[in-house]
């Protein structure tokens, strides 16, 4: 059965969520530096999943640069925007699936070259599980790229991140765009907030040596990770899969 509460909050953030990574200077950055990780596609395009997709923004982006890519997300709403943004530009390259990531897909459906895990593996009920449950999807020497918070959302975290934010919005679009920005950003918050209070265990996060730990035991070798997002908040890593 699914949850009804957690559904809402989900579709009341898709809006918010494509303007938020279409709009704001750090998240820009994010998306540009996870594609440039990715790479150029192969004469033989690999098949990457976006996991936990969202507006396919990021979908889309790969799909461009010639991925065969597959999306999947829990909400309808999210899929709805996806959906719309890949028929205006005729990507045959590009699918999307609605899927709850914490009942994986099934084993012999779909091989992957890579996995994304965009602000989606913390959010999950039981992170390790799917995991293991997404990694038989992905052939052996695959890559995993995730980008997921290292320390829990606070008051204090909000303001810091926020204050990073209208330094970079300052910076590259100007004084008037902070006014669009900052009530997006203030919903966007506010709404993490609320998901991650929620119940105890929704939202999770891992400091270097908690999320080497956690790949290590799911059969991944960690390549690389550095801190990203707003005031340095996330981890973004690559790791490799060797079992």
């Amino acid at each position: 059965m699914k949850n009804v509460r957690g559904d809402r909050l989900w579709s009341l953030m898709a809006f918010f969520y494509e303007q938020f990574f279409k709009r704001f200077p750090p998240y820009r950055k994010l998306l540009q530096e996870i594609v440039e990780n990715v790479g150029a596609s192969p004469s033989s395009p690999d098949f990457l999943l976006d996991a936990g997709c969202g507006p396919g923004l990021l979908s889309l982006e790969l799909a461009r640069r010639g991925h065969k890519v597959l999306g999947i997300d829990r909400s309808p709403q999210m899929l709805k925007r996806a959906q719309r943004k890949k028929q205006m530009e005729k990507l045959d390259n590009l699918s999307f699936l609605e899927r709850d990531l914490n009942l994986g897909l099934s084993g012999q459906e779909y091989s992957f070259h890579k996995i994304l895990f965009v602000h989606s593996l913390y959010l999950l009920d039981d992170p390790g599980k799917t995991l293991q449950k997404v990694a038989s999807n992905l052939i052996e020497g695959g890559e995993i790229l995730m980008c997921n918070p290292c320390r829990r959302l606070t008051l204090g975290e909000l303001w810091g991140g926020g204050w990073s934010f209208l330094n970079e919005a300052l910076n590259e679009d100007g004084f008037l765009s902070v006014f669009f920005f900052l009530a997006i950003a203030l919903a966007v918050g506010s709404l993490h907030f609320v998901i991650q209070y929620r119940k105890k265990r929704v939202y999770h996060c891992w400091d270097e040596k908690e999320i080497e730990e956690l790949l290590k035991t799911n059969g991944f070798r960690l390549k690389w990770l550095h801190k990203s997002c707003l005031g340095s908040s996330h981890h973004l890593l690559c790791a490799v899969k060797e079992r």
